[in-house]
């Protein structure tokens, strides 16, 4: 699945964003492009879970 970050800005960003992920799969996989605030996961969670960990964060996504 991926996600548009508009906050994504830098790889503190990236690390966040991927902590967040993490604590709600931690087997996920994570591939962030910070030029298209673009984010790919590879997770067994579910969509809304994900939106959830991101808003919790400080990332909203959509």
């Amino acid at each position: 699945m991926q996600f548009s970050i508009a906050r994504m800005s830098c790889g503190g960003c990236v690390k966040a964003i991927t902590a967040a992920i993490a604590s709600i799969d931690a087997n996920a996989k994570v591939e962030a492009d910070t030029a298209t605030k673009l984010v790919t996961v590879e997770t067994s969670a579910s969509r809304e879970d994900i939106l959830s960990a991101l808003d919790a964060a400080g990332y909203p996504a959509t």
